[in-house]
């Protein structure tokens, strides 16, 4: 499997144009060509955010005779479950939803 393998695999059921994955590769400095290696996943996994990341201004898109919606909640979910998964806590945190309840020390 390569690189482009693996980030294809990590953005089903989302797909993106070819050179859009590649674009990404290559501002990370990975290329898209090599095998995928372990020691790559949190760079594929910041790929794929970055990738899914596009997708959220999108509310759909049509090409030759079909169309796709997108749920930004939907993206948003994934982004945070990949970050999750790949101990990316700050990307996690950034794109969770979820009320937060912070604690002033007023003393």
């Amino acid at each position: 499997m390569t690189n482009y393998e693996a980030i294809s695999a990590m953005l089903y059921p989302y797909d993106v144009e070819p050179m859009l994955v590649q674009k990404h590769c290559i501002d990370n400095n990975v290329l898209d060509v090599d095998e995928y290696d372990v020691t790559l996943k949190t760079e594929i996994a910041r790929i794929t955010i970055a990738i899914l990341n596009n997708l959220l201004v999108l509310s759909s898109e049509s090409d030759s005779g079909y169309s796709l919606s997108y749920s930004s909640e939907g993206l948003k979910k994934r982004i945070v479950s990949i970050a999750k998964e790949n101990g990316l806590t700050d990307i996690a945190e950034e794109f969770n939803d979820r009320p937060s309840v912070e604690f002033l020390d007023l003393w």
